[in-house]
């Protein structure tokens, strides 16, 4: 079907429409564009940002449990020495033996071992024992130094000397065999760690 003529009136008024709906249509895209550059620029900073804090977090949960498993081995390691420092019941007499070859180390000679009451405790019972021993001043130093030394925590509680007497004494007093011997008294302390009896511990299993 053939178009109508235009006449140059209404070409006018169409290119003018056209003009409008152009200069329409750029005003619109022109800031939306503006905008959606901006967005792509704000999401591409955003997961900039995310995944840097993904790698923060992931280095902190590392080096926390890093320093996690490091506590834990210096916890493992002080109850290694706590336990080989507090000796188990069944230790004691070996840890006795060793105080009387503490002793003859240093030359004194050991008058006799007498138990004290014991001290019962949570986690630790106390143990102390009256040791007599005999011999020079400065020997009874390093009878002691022998016993600091010990594996063992083995303290002097209390440390008196008394000149000895040789032959008959008045009761209480120590007898030496050689003159100018001096007696020494010393109460020693540990402490034995708590254990579990196994008839117990076989009802509480049961």
């Amino acid at each position: 079907m053939a178009l109508a003529p235009i006449s140059q009136r209404d070409q006018v008024k169409l290119f003018i429409g056209f003009a409008g709906i152009a200069l329409a249509v750029l005003y619109w895209m022109y800031p939306y564009a503006a905008k959606d550059e901006q967005l792509a620029l704000d999401e591409s900073r955003i997961t900039t940002i995310e995944e840097a804090n993904r790698r923060a977090a992931r280095e902190f949960a590392g080096g926390s449990i890093e320093t996690l498993r490091s506590q834990a081995a210096e916890n493992r390691s002080a109850l290694t020495v706590m336990r080989r420092l507090v000796p188990t019941g069944n230790e004691v007499p070996a840890l006795l033996e060793e105080v009387s070859t503490a002793a003859r180390r240093a030359g004194l000679d050991v008058g006799g071992v007498v138990p004290e009451p014991v001290i019962v405790g949570d986690r630790f019972d106390t143990y102390r024992y009256t040791v007599t021993i005999i011999g020079g001043y400065h020997q009874f130093g390093e009878f002691l130094a022998n016993v600091g030394s010990l594996p063992r925590i083995v303290a002097p509680v209390s440390f008196s000397i008394a000149s000895g007497v040789s032959g008959s004494s008045r009761p209480g007093q120590v007898n030496t065999s050689a003159k100018g011997s001096l007696a020494s008294t010393i109460t020693l302390q540990t402490y034995v760690e708590k254990t579990r009896p196994a008839a117990k511990a076989k009802e509480r299993a049961s």
